[in-house]
Formats: C-alpha cells, sequence, structure tokens
C-alpha cells in the first residue's frame, strides 16, 4: 500500500479518535474515584493500570491502522486527541457525571434513613415486649 498525504491525514483523525477513546477510557477510572473513596495505594495501582492498558491500547490501534508501522505522529496525535477530549466533551460529561452521582446520593440518602427509622421502629417495638 502506497502512504500518501491523504493515508497520513487519515491516520491522523483515526490518532485524535483513538485519543478520544482514551479520554473516555480515563473518565471511567475518575468517575470511580468520585463515587467510591479509594486508598492512596489503591489511585497508584489504578493508575499503573490505567497506563499500562492504555499503552497496550495506543500500540495496537497504531499498528492495526497503520500496517503494522508505529508511527511517533500517531501517538503524539493520540494525545492531543486526549486533551481536546477533556477541554470538551470530558468537561461536559464530566457535569452531567456529577449531577448523576449527586442525584443518586440523595436518593440513597433517603433510602438509608427510611430504613434506619424503620429498623428503629422494629427495636423499639421489640424492646417493649420484653
Amino acid at each position: 500500500m502506497e502512504y500518501t498525504h491523504y493515508t497520513t491525514i487519515y491516520s491522523m483523525l483515526q490518532a485524535l479518535a483513538a485519543g478520544a477513546v482514551w479520554g473516555l477510557y480515563y473518565d471511567v477510572f475518575r468517575l470511580l474515584r468520585r463515587m467510591i473513596h479509594f486508598s492512596g495505594f489503591s489511585v497508584a495501582l489504578q493508575d499503573v493500570f490505567f497506563w499500562l492498558t492504555s499503552a497496550v491500547y495506543i500500540f495496537f490501534v497504531c499498528v492495526r491502522l497503520n500496517n503494522g508501522y508505529i508511527r511517533i505522529y500517531f501517538v503524539i496525535f493520540a494525545l492531543v486527541g486526549w486533551g481536546i477530549y477533556f477541554a470538551t466533551l470530558g468537561r461536559v460529561a464530566f457535569a452531567v457525571f456529577d449531577k448523576i452521582i449527586g442525584f443518586l446520593r440523595r436518593i440513597f440518602e433517603k433510602v438509608k434513613a427510611g430504613i434506619l427509622l424503620l429498623l428503629a421502629k422494629i427495636y423499639i417495638k421489640m424492646r417493649g415486649k420484653k
């Protein structure tokens, strides 16, 4: 296959898209960290896992889309795509995630308060029978 300017541009656009997918993948980790409090060690393990799997992802996408060649511009454009995702869609997605998480937390707190109230009533009734 001949490598022309058009295939280079197409490859760059694919790298930008791969970078956006990469950013979305990292948002999964950020979302989990927002929902669940992890220890510092656990966060470090998550980061190592993220970077290892990301390196494998970018490598295989680069090789697959460039007919077996590793091109440095592909990695650079994937990083640019990641940055563009965080500057645009990532902010919007996380604002939506925060609203959803806040809503779910309020529902959880109400359910938890209801269950605790019910358990307290049951405890008082059982204690009164003795």
